[in-house]
């Protein structure tokens, strides 16, 4: 696979082998009645949470992570603002929360405990892929980042702070006042 594409396959195949096993067992181990839908009602939450992470991660690095020579799809430059000043990688965050989001709205308890294993993947891909790629391409400034911002939060201000930066981006962009 071209270099870099097989990241983009990473997610769909972790995803694959947490919810095939949960497809072929859900229906000894069903869920029902009031935790169906308790279930239900947190997986939207969660997914909700994910997808603005990710969202939010992708437009500031879309906006801010490329300089204008840059042609790839790759960020050049190191974004450590709005979101990114919470964590370091809140894309891969969002990502490996989608599955407990998704078996949770399925109300699928096999699922629900294979959607570790999405996160445990989040953090081996952090780890062994992203991390040395990040220090091998900003070198020193990646380093000193590190030591002041963790690779993930969960603190909802790291959302509010992701969307404020947004907003103020816009308005730069745009010339408009949001008014």
């Amino acid at each position: 696979m071209p270099t870099g594409l097989w990241k983009f396959a990473y997610w769909p195949v972790t995803w694959a082998i947490i919810f095939l096993p949960a497809i072929i067992l859900d229906p000894v181990f069903p869920l029902t009645g009031y935790l169906a839908v308790l279930s239900e009602i947190s997986g939207i939450a969660v997914l909700v949470w994910a997808l603005t992470i990710h969202i939010v991660a992708g437009r500031t690095l879309k906006r801010l992570g490329h300089s204008r020579k840059n042609g790839s799809l790759w960020p050049d430059r190191l974004v450590a603002v709005g979101i990114y000043s919470c964590m370091r990688h809140p894309q891969h965050l969002g990502l490996a929360l989608m599955p407990v989001g998704i078996a949770l709205v399925f109300a699928s308890p096999i699922a629900v405990m294979l959607s570790g294993w999405g996160i445990a993947a989040a953090l081996v891909f952090v780890l062994v892929i992203e991390e040395p790629e990040c220090l091998k391409k900003f070198g020193v400034t990646y380093c000193r980042y590190t030591e002041t911002t963790p690779a993930f939060s969960l603190k909802p201000g790291c959302i509010v702070a992701g969307l404020h930066r947004l907003r103020l981006i816009g308005q730069n962009v745009t010339g408009t006042t949001g008014k």
